[in-house]
Parts: C-alpha cells; structure tokens; sequence
C-alpha cells in the first residue's frame, strides 16, 4: 500500500468513526489506481463484448476453411503492440480468417491488456466522414484528428466502401491525413483488406481505388500479411 493511500485510510477510516458509523475495513485500503485500472479494463471488455459480432466471439482454428491459413493468423494473434513497431495490414480474399483473427487479438489487447482501442468498419467510417461535409463546408478535421490520436486504430475491410466520385478525391484525401498523422506519431494501425497483394504492393492496377501515396502510407504504417496458401 502506498503512502497516499494508507494516509486516505485512515482518514476515511476516522471520520467514519467520528459520525459513528461501521465500515467494512477492507473498503478503507482500496487502492485508487488499482480500482480504476479494474474499471476501465471492465469498460473495453464490455465494449468489446458490444461490438464484436456474435459469430466472431469465439473461433475453432482447426475447422477446414481455416486451418490452411494457421500461420497467417498465428503471427496476427502474437502481434505486440510494441512502440515504434508496425501495425498490420490483412490481405486476402473474404473467409480465410483476416476479420476474424483481427476480433481475437482485439480482445486480447482491450480485455486483457485493457488497452485503447478504437474500431471501424470502412464503410461506416466513410460514412460518418462524409456527414462532416455540410453544404460545402468542410468540417472533418475534428473526426479525423479524434481517430488519428486513439493509440491502436482497426479499419476493417478498406476497399469495400463505396464513395459518392465527386468525393472520392477529398475522402481519400481524409485517409491519407488520418495515416499521415498516425506515421507520424508513431501509433498502431490495424487494417483489413480483400484487394490483392499487386495492388497493395502497387505493382500493377495502379489506378485502382487506392492511389500510390496511399499505398506508400499503409506499407510504411503495416507490415504486409498475405492471407494465401503461399504468400510471397
């Protein structure tokens, strides 16, 4: 027990005797930090339990459509969110295991590590960008600047949001800030996506939805995981 908290126990401790009532003694050696360190890990397992979908909860590694791609999801389970370390970038087609074992590492670090970690779907984050333009007024600095500060940042499935074209160069424009800034400050960014490995690579359909620099970003943000029977 430190210092501070044995003095607030006995303090808490007198002045419950001085208007005479009985506590429980156990209560007056609560350990503030530890109390709130219990706290918030019960609010990002509660908030993990809330976002995870039911059939991602719990996962059979062994089950046929997946056991093929057990090394791909073994180095996404072990990923450490180590400071100056990579984020991760998820490649591969629908089913193999990306979203999943992206779900199982989250709870790993937001249950018990109790670290913050904020979640998006690509198409709901589009979406909730785009409403911070209104009328032609461009307010999304904000948004953007609050999911490029969150310490662990998880965009699942990029490349499957649709983007109205007359916004598309300003909504990439947003990514790229988002990711710039994220570099920059040297915070973790999780990402799925079902583009192919030469488009993340950027070594053919290089007008594809994601443009150069873009690719330039998410490769010096993540370390590429290619969610094939054999990965180059």
């Amino acid at each position: 027990m430190t210092e501070t908290t044995h003095h607030t126990s006995e303090l808490v401790t007198g002045m419950a005797a001085a208007l005479g009532v009985t506590i429980d003694p156990n209560m007056a050696r609560i350990d503030p930090e530890e109390d709130t360190r219990k706290r918030v890990l019960a609010a990002r397992t509660e908030l993990w339990n809330r976002l995870c979908p039911s059939n991602m909860k719990e996962s059979d590694w062994q089950h046929p459509r997946l056991a093929p791609y057990r090394t791909q999801i073994n180095k996404v389970l072990g990923w450490q969110a180590t400071p100056g370390g990579k984020g991760l970038l998820l490649v591969g087609p629908t089913g193999r295991g990306k979203t999943r074992s992206l779900w199982a590492l989250m709870k790993r670090l937001m249950c018990e590590e109790s670290r913050d970690v904020g979640y998006w779907n690509a198409i709901d984050w589009f979406s909730a960008l785009g409403r911070n333009l209104n009328y032609g007024r461009d307010d999304a600095a904000g948004f953007v600047r609050s999911c490029a500060k969150r310490p662990i940042l998880v965009i699942d499935d990029l490349g499957q949001e649709a983007v109205v074209q007359s916004r598309e160069s300003w909504a990439q424009s947003w990514l790229f800030s988002l990711l710039d800034e994220r570099l920059s400050e040297g915070r973790h960014t999780l990402i799925t996506t079902n583009l192919s490995a030469d488009q993340i690579a950027g070594t053919k359909d290089r007008d594809c939805i994601r443009g150069e620099p873009l690719v330039r970003r998410l490769l010096e943000l993540c370390e590429v995981t290619r969610f094939e029977l054999f990965p180059k």
